[in-house]
Formats: structure tokens, C-alpha cells, sequence
């Protein structure tokens, strides 16, 4: 990839102290949202990427929507209003700048049913230059001397209130895009990849949103399922469905209700006593309230 220093110096020093300003934009309202869109409609290059809460509910959805356009940068919150007209500006032959857009183009067409039509993923532009480093975080540092936090990665999207520092770490993931997409686009015509590259973008540009399918043959991936006898396999089968259909029920991912390895062990071992499940590690307190009643059921034979 090209070297950071074909970026001026002093274009390199606005950007880190702009980030070290930086406060976004908070559009929660259906006249920001509409004020939001109007801006957009004139840019050709708008920076893009959503922050989803995958790892604490069962039913994912999109809890918000980063934006940065030359000089400012926006968090919109789904959740508090209709973000349906941003669909239509975002939509056609604008350039949307995204970093690993696979994962952003599949929710936001699932939630939305948005074509986003146009885009440029930093990440698969890195890779067609040759970087060996391709997180955000490791072009953002090698371009512009910027360290991210991980501090919430994380995080629940889906709470509220949000607060200050997870508003400007949200913000973070779209501030550097357009700078680093001129950096990119400038490599990749240099060194004739230019449309090898295209073509990938409108391929991840197509991609279709897939709905969570359960598989309820899913267990024997497991580790240490395998292992076991006949009647631990019939076990852990049970075990594993009546996890699925808990979460479900109270909206919280799989791995969280009870933990694999848990079910496992007790596939294998098959207890009926409550006092000896709850021995079992990853039987917290919390996995024994949220499903401690399904899974007692299913070991004694319920």
C-alpha cells in the first residue's frame, strides 16, 4: 500500500488533532435526520458503518448508523427514529466508504432493505496493495499516527443512554475513512488495480442478507462431542435445542444463556440433582436463573 508520507504533513496533523476534538453529531430526530440527508445529497464520498448488538441479544438488529462527510462526522440512532430517508440519499452513484463492508452491507439491507449500490472497502483495498495489516485500527495508526481504543467493542449498542466516550468511539470508525479512501484509491490506480478492485466492491455491494437459520444439528461441532456415548450425543442434541429455545424466549444470545462447554459436560455426565448441575463450571448463578429450569427439564428426562 502507499506509504503514509505521500500524505502531506500538514494534512496528517489536521486530521489527528481533529480527531483528538472530535464530537460527533448525535441525530436522534426526524428534523436532524432530514437535515442529515439534505448534507448528504450533495456529497460525492460519504463514510459509512453501522455498530450492531450481535453479542447481547438473540434477534441482532442495527443500533447505530456512523456518518462522516468532509468536516463532520454523525452518529444516527435507529432506534429513536425512521432512518428510511438516509436510504434513498445513500442509494445510486455516491461513493460509500466503509472498512470490512460485507458484515454492513447484509444488516443494513436485512433491517432496511437497502441497496447501497456504490462502494469502497478500505479493507479490501489494503489487501489488493499488499498491506499485511488490515484492521482499521493498524491503517489508521500507519497513516495518520493515531492510536484506536478498543474499549468498547464490545458494548451493548442497544442500551440507552449512550455515553460521551461511546459516542466519539462510534464516530472513530467513520472520522478516518474518506482520508484513508483517497490514500487507497490513489494506490490502487497506481498500480493498476483499480478494477480488480471495483469488481470486488459490487460483488460485497451485492450481497444478500441471510436470516438466523437454527440448525439443531448444530452440537456436533461441539467440542467433545464426539467423545461421547450415544445416550450423552441424544442428551447434548436435547440440551442444545432447549438452549436455542431459551434465548430465544429471553432474547439473549446462545453463548450467553448457557455456555457450550457446560453443555458438554453435562451431556456427559447427565446429573438430575440441581445442587450437582450447579457444580458444573459455567453454571453461574445467572446461567442457573435465565435457564437453569429448561435445562433440568431435558436432564430428567422432561
Amino acid at each position: 500500500m502507499p506509504e503514509p508520507v505521500q500524505i502531506a504533513d500538514d494534512v496528517r496533523e489536521a486530521i489527528q488533532a481533529g480527531s483528538r476534538a472530535l464530537v460527533p453529531e448525535f441525530v436522534s430526530g426526524r428534523a436532524a435526520l432530514e437535515d442529515l440527508a439534505r448534507r448528504l445529497a450533495v456529497e460525492p464520498v460519504v463514510a459509512l458503518d453501522t455498530e450492531s448488538n450481535s453479542f447481547h441479544a438473540y434477534r441482532e438488529r442495527v443500533c447505530l448508523i456512523q456518518i462522516s462527510i468532509p468536516g463532520a462526522d454523525f452518529i444516527v440512532d435507529p432506534i429513536a427514529v425512521d432512518v428510511g430517508p438516509l436510504g434513498e440519499v445513500l442509494g445510486g452513484e455516491r461513493e460509500l466508504v466503509l472498512h470490512g463492508a460485507d458484515y454492513d452491507v447484509r444488516c443494513l439491507r436485512r433491517e432496511y432493505g437497502w441497496d447501497l449500490g456504490r462502494i469502497f472497502d478500505t479493507m479490501v483495498a489494503a489487501r489488493r496493495l499488499g498491506s499485511k495489516e488490515l484492521g482499521l485500527a493498524a491503517l489508521v495508526h500507519a497513516n495518520f499516527g493515531v492510536r484506536l481504543t478498543k474499549e468498547h467493542q464490545r458494548a451493548d449498542w442497544g442500551r440507552r443512554p449512550l455515553t460521551r466516550e461511546q459516542l466519539r468511539y462510534a464516530a472513530m470508525d467513520t472520522h478516518f475513512l474518506l482520508p484513508l479512501h483517497a490514500t487507497l484509491a490513489a494506490g490502487l490506480r497506481v498500480q493498476g488495480v483499480e478494477g480488480a478492485a471495483r469488481q470486488e466492491f459490487d460483488k460485497i455491494a451485492s450481497s444478500k442478507a441471510h436470516a438466523r437459520v437454527f440448525d439443531p444439528e448444530g452440537w456436533r461441532k461441539l467440542k467433545g462431542a464426539r467423545e461421547l456415548d450415544v445416550e450423552g450425543k441424544q442428551m447434548l442434541r436435547a440440551l442444545w435445542i432447549a438452549r436455542e429455545a431459551r434465548a430465544s424466549a429471553i432474547d439473549k444470545p446462545p453463548f450467553k444463556v448457557v455456555p457450550e462447554t457446560a453443555l458438554v459436560e453435562m451431556a456427559r455426565t447427565r446429573p438430575t440433582d440441581e445442587r450437582v448441575v450447579r457444580a458444573i463450571p459455567g453454571m453461574t448463578p445467572r446461567v442457573m436463573e435465565q435457564a437453569g429450569e429448561a435445562i433440568l427439564q431435558v436432564l430428567r428426562g422432561g
